[in-house]
């Protein structure tokens, strides 16, 4: 680990006017190492940045968000491909979960429920696999994709826009606490900073170079989304989409990453598929009430929410109720199209 000196020395270089990733990288590679840099910079501005850089050590220290720097061994190698690397990134959670294989899982914040119900099990499929769950903690594909995760214990990165110590969207405080605990939060924007417009899409470059593969669930022709496809392509990862409705404005920007020739992902199989997974067979656990209705009507063949519930006897939100148990248990997946297939034999 670096030592905190040489932390301080690092972070107080980034906290420059004027030193973005490639000015920083361009300083230490001048001068040596950090310190050296800070050394060909007017005193008085040293004392400055210093000073700001103490009181980001001691906030951050406070949160329990640690600060790793670029040459640091525990820095993630994957983000050392990237020409923009961060200089500095902050870490609240487990540090080595940003080693792992992953998985991207992004897309639009105005999801529909068929979106927001493939992000969870794509993201479950994941976790089941032993495969790290990294995306942007927004509302919608992101939030659906960390939970997925989360359900099934398994490991999931949030990549902030803000400071890790800032619950941003207020709505996501609990499950950026959740992931606090149980995952990593990963930012370069320092602790108590709530970021500014141009944080979350430089976000998305920390978000690609992280993931093996990207996969896009529903993204509108301005979404985010693809910027993280665009930097995933540049660095040569896999980028995936799930296929969308024609007539949906959230899925316009998806539906071209598809015409322009990305892998399609149309079921969690899919993506294990690209990642040379093959997900286990199991039996289904006993089942009551609207969720056994289902699970019976399911082995008549797949079929639509609509086409079940008319099977199991139950009206569409009974069914989708009985759907959403299923599916947080692992025995059905619900692909692209709405059309709900067993992962596992009948008990």
């Amino acid at each position: 680990m670096t030592s905190v000196p040489a932390a301080r020395d690092a972070l107080a270089l980034s906290l420059l006017p004027g030193v973005g990733p490639t000015e920083f990288r361009t300083r230490v590679k001048a001068a040596g190492h950090a310190a050296a840099a800070l050394d060909r910079v007017p005193s008085a501005q040293v004392v400055g940045v210093r000073a700001r850089a103490d009181d980001l050590l001691e906030r951050g220290a406070r949160g329990g968000a640690t600060c790793v720097v670029l040459g640091d061994p525990a820095y993630p190698a994957a983000l050392v491909d990237l020409r923009a690397a961060p200089p500095v990134l902050w870490m609240r959670g487990t540090p080595a979960l940003a080693g792992m294989r992953s998985v991207a899982i992004v897309g639009t914040r105005r999801a529909s429920s068929v979106g927001l119900r493939v992000a969870r099990s794509l993201a479950a499929a994941c976790a089941e696999s032993g495969i790290c769950v990294v995306s942007g903690l927004a509302l919608g594909i992101d939030g659906a994709a960390h939970e997925g995760a989360l359900e099934r214990q398994g490991a999931t990165v949030a990549v902030l826009g803000t400071g890790v110590d800032v619950a941003y969207p207020p709505r996501h405080r609990a499950l950026q606490e959740r992931i606090a605990a149980d995952g990593l939060l990963l930012s370069e924007v320092p602790p108590g900073e709530r970021g500014h417009a141009g944080t979350f899409p430089q976000r998305n470059r920390i978000i690609a170079a992280l993931a093996e593969v990207t996969v896009v669930v529903e993204a509108g022709r301005e979404s985010g989304a693809l910027i993280t496809a665009r930097v995933a392509h540049d660095l040569d990862r896999t980028v995936c989409a799930v296929p969308g409705s024609v007539l949906a404005p959230e899925c316009a920007g998806s539906n071209a990453l598809i015409q322009d020739g990305v892998q399609v992902i149309c079921s969690p199989d899919d993506l294990l598929a690209e990642l040379r997974i093959a997900r286990r067979a199991s039996a289904a656990p006993p089942l009551e009430g609207d969720a056994a209705a289902c699970w019976d009507a399911l082995q008549s063949g797949t079929a639509d929410v609509t086409l079940l519930a008319a099977r199991s006897g139950l009206d569409v939100r009974r069914a989708n109720v009985a759907l959403a148990a299923l599916e947080l248990h692992g025995l059905i997946e619900v692909d692209a199209l709405g059309i709900v297939r067993p992962l596992v034999t009948a008990g």
